[in-house]
């Protein structure tokens, strides 16, 4: 098992359970993914509980699992002592360098002992492809739109050997063993991940909360509510992809005689946009996986940045001097999630204002997105830093996305407690006029973004610059096909994610 900590719709478990005499549901706390500096107490807690779910729903169905601390490969190598096995199953990962390089060795380990080493794709991201591979695969077939598996027949299978399986650790025994995470206590604000829970929240999403999700995911203020929330149990894998289309199409059914019909519709729509985006990002990190540490276009792998050690803690810790920023980074630190416009605002502030690298808000940022998915995370600071190159610049003012988003001061107020009796005029302003009680702000935005912006554009303007961006945007980017005999309308964007342009 890797991020797939589900029944319902699980390819592996499925082939398993019809192909083999016995299974055995395997997991392994790998001391390289944990030490990683992009790993922290909240995949920590999200994985667990996902762990923990699925090998109760397994029990209850007779089901045994074995989960293990260690290293893959001599954890393989135990378990093949004890249960000599012919098929290892497993899903399709896009993860970090770290995954990549495991999964390298155990494409090793298995042929090696003549183990066959299945890997099931649970996505549209294509194994060693680009974009281009992709979409025409897609036009072939789309995973996504195909019918979801049911939970497996597993009344056959043979009984396993005593010894070779065991009960998943509980999260004393997980913080003992990995010392990184000593003492660190379960946090109660943060999504619960399981299966229970993903289909609870597809559901009350599908049927309430999702009729505000147009025009209600671009405040931090309604987001909450109104956007989907299942970011997290995608990236575990708590419910497929293909399980939130196939109830997508269901609810647009649904709808159609409803009296909020035209309201409902618009909303589905923009959200079945979002998911088919999803993998189209991820392919990026399939197809060039040394995106933690290269820029997408390598025009821009010599930009300058000051990276100061201060700076970088100040905007963490939520302590910038600029009230929206301080409140959406106060609010990561608390619960992990934030809004896609607030998250994209944050990138942008410190890139252009602080001066900070992509590379190194990377691994601090990533630590705090409860639903990190490592190709959409490098993905989007890379577009939001502008180093891709063919996407617009974009420099979001804080002031400007509080006034239009936060303008009673409700999400200020409630996570920057220093402001809690300032008037949202006060609270506007505060990076001009300071206040007694709140920080001064650290850098000026106006002159260090139009600073920023100039290195920038002096790539994107060079010769060099439109060649080697001419060549990424062929390979990653996005195609929009325009329908027969239908005129353009509206100047082409050149590659410009429409992603963008709806949030």
């Amino acid at each position: 098992m890797k991020r797939d900590f589900r029944i319902t719709d699980n390819e592996c478990l499925f082939e398993a359970a019809q192909h083999a005499e016995a299974v055995l549901p395997f997991f392994c706390w790998e001391h390289d993914v944990l030490n990683e500096g992009d790993y922290s107490s909240f995949h920590l807690q999200a994985q667990w509980e996902g762990l923990t779910g699925v090998c109760q729903s397994l029990r209850s169905r007779g089901v045994e699992s074995r989960v293990v601390f260690g290293e893959i490969v001599g954890q393989l190598d135990l378990l093949f002592k004890l249960f000599p096995f012919d098929v290892l199953y497993s899903h399709q990962e896009t993860g970090n360098l770290v995954t990549f390089k495991r999964d390298q060795n155990v494409q090793k380990w298995c042929r090696e002992r003549n183990v066959k080493w299945v890997e099931m794709n649970p996505s549209s991201v294509m194994r060693g492809g680009d974009a281009d591979r992709r979409r025409l695969k897609l036009r072939q077939a789309d995973y996504r739109k195909q019918e979801p598996l049911p939970i497996p027949d597993f009344s056959h299978l043979e009984p396993l050997a005593p010894g070779v399986a065991n009960q998943p650790p509980s999260w004393k025994e997980v913080i003992t063993v990995v010392p990184k995470f000593k003492g660190q206590p379960l946090n109660p604000s943060l999504t619960k991940v399981n299966e229970k829970s993903a289909h609870a929240t597809l559901s009350s999403f599908l049927h309430e909360r999702g009729i505000g999700y147009s025009g209600g995911i671009s405040s931090p203020n309604t987001a909450f509510v109104h956007g989907s929330r299942l970011s997290s149990h995608l990236a575990w894998g708590t419910i497929s992809l293909r399980t939130v289309f196939a109830h997508l199409d269901q609810r647009r059914l649904e709808v159609k005689d409803c009296q909020d019909r035209s309201l409902w519709l618009r909303s589905l729509r923009a959200f079945e946009s979002r998911l088919f985006w999803r993998d189209h990002f991820i392919q990026r990190l399939e197809a060039f996986p040394v995106m933690e540490k290269k820029p997408l276009n390598s025009a821009y792998a010599d930009l300058k940045y000051e990276d100061d050690p201060e700076i970088l803690n100040a905007w963490i810790q939520g302590r910038t001097g600029y009230p929206m920023v301080d409140a959406c980074m106060r609010c990561l630190q608390d619960n992990g999630f934030l809004n896609f416009r607030m998250r994209a605002m944050v990138v942008s502030f410190a890139c252009y204002g602080l001066h900070l690298s992509w590379r190194t808000i990377h691994e601090p940022l990533a630590r705090l997105f409860h639903d990190y998915e490592p190709g959409i995370h490098l993905s989007q600071l890379q577009m939001q830093a502008g180093v891709i190159g063919f996407n617009a610049i974009r420099v979001y003012s804080p002031t400007k996305q509080f006034l239009d988003h936060d303008p009673n001061g409700v999400f200020v107020h409630r996570w920057v407690k220093e402001l809690k009796g300032r008037t949202p005029a006060e609270i506007a302003h505060a990076d001009e006029i300071p206040l007694d009680g709140y920080i001064p702000k650290v850098i000026n935005l106006k002159d260090r973004a139009k600073e920023m912006k100039s290195r920038v554009y002096e790539i994107r303007k060079s010769a060099t610059g439109k060649k080697i961006t001419g060549d990424v945007l062929k390979k990653h980017g996005s195609r929009r096909s325009t329908a027969a005999g239908k005129k353009k309308t509206k100047k082409s964007t050149e590659g410009q994610m429409t992603f963008f342009k709806t949030l």
